[in-house]
């Protein structure tokens, strides 16, 4: 918690140590103080008993003679001793004889009746006295004596027994009442509890300054673990703990190495699976771009030049869609190793994507970087991809982009060995073809540029518009439901639809920043219509690039969870020929947002027919017919075959359908006769810069009324 300070465990040691070893002392204190009182008193009162006896002889001339000054001979006699606070003589009827007291201050005591009863039960035996504890404020101890005398009876005067108690007669003459001062006593014992104190202070002292170095040093070992406790917490694992002092701190310190040790494996399997494709192990896009921009600086600063290549498999489509998924993955596994076994080690080597390879040439010509191409021309010629007994000549394409300057960024020389790609494809299979600055590219290398300009800028400033085009129920029922489309500013403040900037997106790297800007918007748009009280579901196309990116996945996620909303109200769309072209990938990146609880659509459906098998492995909730099936619905009877085929497959799958580019009152009744349950498309409503929610108000009146009306 900020701003709570915390006390380390070597002054919450010494506080514990101090606080016992006071706890300690005050027990002790207490102890003593009650020992001691008590053995005071206990002395006092054997004093007491000794002095009676010599009080009562010092006393004796008061009861013999009347004169008043006798008292003075005992009064001199007590003067002497401090610890005598006061005697009093009395007569046998209590009345006073004579007097000493130390403090003149000081009350004393009157003797009681009841107490002159008890003390004439007590003559004779072998404790005739009385202790009165009731004396104020404990000050004294108070002793009441009776004197007596002894004769024999008269009638055994003749008959003498010196060993017959029985034959003498005991007389109280008066009685002694004699205070013995506590306070001197506790006064010197106070005083040596104080001495003590300070002794035993010292001597906690002591063992306090002992204690806090034999503490510190008992607890280095773990203090020292501080320092790198606090790397780890800043996420430096680059770490190495000591293994020294008790046991204890032994194994916290191999604990503490042993985590450290796995979350330096976890990290380089992280980085690995970061930077590498999980099938062929090569670096993937993004680790690539990362490599050549670092060469772009190594090239700027030295007199060299490298080379790209862009390489793009011409039979993979075929083998894919012939020989399933699995033989693909082997094709490319295979390519993989080949590119590998011609390529030197300090260059890199990339699976760019599907069927796309790039590799980085480092430190190579014009000429040097040609004939690499050749050669792996060369070698694809060659190759011949085995499986189930059938043999496939595997060619490719190639496009080469010089590095030889820092006049272009890697998206720019990316862009230039992909157009080279293409230009070598148009020119027959097992081609290449060298990207020339001067050559007609050039124009379509200046026009993707400036697009990648316009789309950073719109990244950058925040100016991407969305658009919400209406997907209404052919039942008549249902909530609002929209496509989001994005439109761009261009360069006269005019929006651009995405089919003008979205390509040259993909070939600058830019999709994924893009999607990442469409899903928080989107999902921010969708928690404040949701806040006003409206029950509307957005729809939201992906990129093939997001697939590959587990931080799309947590940033869905985290967006749906900071604006609280539930996930099936958020539908993210895949084209039909991406979801194939990279089946695998997609049915896990599907399957972890239906996890979350959001829905998909599978996009331009039909497109890819070759592939219609593999529709009952894609976990989509929704199937959207491709454009080309419905723009002639209406009149072309192989269009409407084909959506009936659509249709009943997906209803024996559990998929609702949507029918896309509705244009005319025609095709929505086919579509409804059909059993399609969603329609999109212009005749509907076009595309808005906000939900228009007349449109299902409209379409539901209408619902209404054709149910009215049979």
């Amino acid at each position: 918690m900020k701003g709570r300070s915390h006390r380390s465990i070597v002054s919450r040691v010494l506080l514990m140590h101090v606080l016992w070893v006071f706890g300690v002392y005050l027990l002790i204190a207490a102890g003593l103080w009650w020992v001691s009182t008590s053995l005071i008193e206990n002395n006092l009162q054997k004093q007491a008993v000794q002095w009676v006896a010599e009080l009562d002889t010092l006393g004796t001339p008061l009861y013999v003679s009347k004169n008043s000054t006798q008292g003075s001979q005992f009064e001199a006699r007590l003067q002497n001793f401090p610890e005598v606070a006061y005697v009093r003589y009395y007569n046998a009827q209590g009345t006073v004889l004579g007097e000493y007291t130390a403090n003149k201050e000081r009350d004393v005591p009157v003797v009681t009746p009841e107490q002159l009863e008890q003390l004439a039960s007590l003559a004779g035996t072998d404790r005739p006295y009385l202790f009165d504890d009731t004396a104020a404020d404990n000050a004294y101890v108070r002793l009441l004596y009776p004197v007596t005398i002894k004769f024999m009876r008269p009638d055994n005067m003749f008959n003498l027994d010196l060993h017959d108690r029985q034959q003498e007669k005991i007389k109280i003459i008066g009685h002694i009442d004699l205070g013995m001062d506590l306070g001197h006593y506790r006064e010197y014992l106070l005083k040596l509890l104080v001495i003590g104190s300070v002794v035993i202070g010292l001597m906690i002292l002591l063992s306090l300054i002992f204690g806090r170095y034999m503490i510190k040093k008992a607890l280095a070992p773990l203090t020292d673990l501080q320092e790198p406790l606090a790397r780890l917490a800043r996420g430096d694992i680059d770490v190495l703990v000591e293994s020294s002092g008790d046991e204890e701190i032994i194994a916290i310190s191999n604990a503490l190495n042993a985590t450290i040790s796995a979350l330096k494996q976890r990290d380089r399997a992280l980085r690995e699976m970061a930077d590498h494709d999980s099938l062929t192990g090569l670096v993937n896009r993004a680790c690539f771009i990362q490599q050549l921009d670092d060469e772009l600086l190594r090239i700027a600063h030295g007199n060299r030049s490298s080379a790209i290549l862009f390489i793009d498999l011409d039979q993979f489509k075929y083998v894919n869609d012939t020989l399933g998924h699995a033989a693909g993955d082997r094709l490319l596994i295979q390519v993989t190793a080949l590119l590998k076994a011609r390529m030197r080690e300090q260059d890199v080597i990339s699976r760019f994507g599907g069927d796309e390879f790039t590799i980085l040439a480092r430190n190579v010509t014009k000429a040097s970087a040609l004939g690499i191409a050749k050669t792996i021309n060369e070698l694809m010629r060659n190759f011949h991809f085995l499986e189930n007994g059938q043999s496939f000549n595997i060619y490719c394409s190639i496009g080469i982009s010089m590095i030889d300057s820092d006049d272009f960024h890697a998206g720019d020389l990316i862009a230039q060995a992909d157009i080279a790609c293409h230009q070598a494809k148009r020119r027959g299979r097992n081609r290449l073809h060298m990207h020339e600055h001067a050559d007609q590219d050039r124009q379509r290398m200046e026009v993707d540029v400036s697009w990648s300009q316009l789309i950073n800028k719109a990244l950058r400033e925040d100016s991407f518009v969305l658009y919400y085009q209406p997907i209404i129920d052919l039942s008549g029922a249902g909530a609002e439901f929209y496509e989001v489309l994005l439109r761009m500013p261009g360069a006269n403040g005019e929006l651009e639809l995405p089919s003008a900037f979205l390509p040259a997106a993909a070939r600058f790297g830019l999709m994924l920043d893009i999607d990442r800007w469409v899903i928080a918007h989107a999902i921010e748009a969708l928690a404040r219509l949701r806040a006003a009280g409206r029950d509307i579901t957005l729809s939201v196309n992906l990129s093939a690039q997001s697939f590959e990116e587990n931080s799309v996945l947590r940033h869905i996620e985290d967006s749906l969870r900071q604006h609280n909303l539930p996930a099936q109200a958020l539908i993210l769309e895949i084209t039909e020929q991406m979801a194939i072209r990279h089946l695998d990938r997609t049915r896990e990146f599907i399957q972890s947002l239906l996890d979350v609880g959001c829905r998909f659509a599978l996009d331009d459906f039909g497109a890819g027919f070759s592939s219609f098998s593999n529709l009952k492995n894609l976990p989509v909730d929704y199937i959207k017919i491709s454009q080309p099936f419905i723009e002639n619905l209406a009149t072309d009877s192989v269009d409407q075959a084909m959506v009936k085929s659509i249709i009943q497959i997906a209803r024996s799958l559990g998929r609702l359908t949507v029918a896309e580019y509705v244009q005319d009152a025609r095709t929505i009744e086919l579509l409804r006769e059909f059993g399609v349950d969603y329609a999109q498309g212009n005749y509907i409503d076009k595309a808005a810069d906000h939900p228009r929610m007349e449109i299902f108000q409209r379409h539901a009146s209408e619902g209404r009324r054709r149910a009215a009306q049979g």
